[in-house]
């Protein structure tokens, strides 16, 4: 019975291992592609930035980072899996509509708002464009929405890590750094400071990276 019980509790660390390995490569992946789409990313608040040449390929890029950091995400709540507490739960919901969430507003981002400008007298700044269209204006909510439940998911998540004594703290801080100043010069400001939504676009790709890469490392204990 005791050598029944010890083989299920191998498996299930296997497993969990396993699957925080999975994780652990996602969030590495994500915040290599992250980091680099971000540096090139056009800006919104520039007329006609959706028909860039680089609003394509960078959003698909940042189409398969937030994909891929989706399952990240499930990697980082199995790895805490230990410390099951309510806001560590919460985090968790933020952290999964949130990325989720991200994934739709590239898809519209991909194959939705290229077109509004070629249909339009004159081209605009991209987050103009709710005013051609009461649906537009609606998509605008939903965008803020998205983006707020993202940088949220991520900051609640990065104070799980500080609270947890597995990785270490400067992990969670910077993961929580680099989402609040991806949130103000995102949603607080009108496109100015371009070069500071680089660099903390490559400090948000390398906690990913960080993260991914403690949590995939870590072994779990019996």
């Amino acid at each position: 019975m005791l050598n029944s019980f010890n083989i299920i509790k191998i498996t299930m660390k296997n497993f969990g291992q396993l699957y925080q390995s999975i994780g652990g490569f996602c969030l590495i992946l994500s915040g290599f592609i992250a980091a680099v789409a971000l540096s090139f990313h056009p800006s919104k608040f520039i007329p006609g930035s959706a028909l860039a040449d680089l609003w394509s390929p960078t959003h698909l890029a940042l189409l398969i980072a937030f994909t891929l950091s989706v399952i990240g995400m499930t990697g980082v709540y199995s790895f805490l899996k230990d410390e099951v507490t309510l806001f560590n739960r919460i985090a968790y919901i933020f952290g999964m509509i949130g990325s989720i969430w991200s994934v739709t507003i590239v898809v519209i981002e991909v194959f939705v708002l290229p077109a509004i400008p070629a249909d339009s007298t004159h081209l605009m700044p991209l987050m103009d464009m709710t005013l051609l269209g009461e649906s537009l204006n609606k998509l605008k909510v939903f965008f803020f929405c998205a983006v707020s439940f993202w940088l949220l998911g991520w900051i609640l998540t990065g104070i799980a890590l500080v609270m947890s004594n597995k990785l270490p703290a400067y992990i969670g801080y910077f993961l929580i750094g680099a989402c609040i100043g991806l949130g103000i010069l995102t949603l607080f400001t009108n496109g100015e400071f371009e070069m500071l939504h680089i660099v903390f676009g490559l400090i948000f790709g390398t906690s990913w990276i960080l993260l991914g890469n403690s949590i995939r490392k870590y072994d779990m204990p019996y």
